[in-house]
């Protein structure tokens, strides 16, 4: 559900909002923008900032998750 197949707008709503919480989705609209429109740097920092986000929350939160077992 990352709209690499499929276009996200032809889903329905409930499976949108899904498909927002999913990094891949973002990363397969820059690569769309960078191949078929040849986008410069400043058209994909909305979704590089998104992606940012996302991977230091999910870091911060596997940093909080660790236990040491030994």
């Amino acid at each position: 559900m990352s709209g690499l197949f499929t276009s996200i707008d032809s889903m329905p709503a409930w499976a949108q909002s899904i498909a927002k919480v999913n990094p891949v989705t973002y990363f397969i609209d820059v690569m769309r923008m960078v191949v078929l429109k040849g986008s410069g740097f400043t058209d994909i920092l909305p979704q590089l900032i998104i992606i940012s986000i996302m991977a230091m929350f999910f870091n911060a939160w596997a940093i909080l998750n660790y236990k040491k077992t030994s």
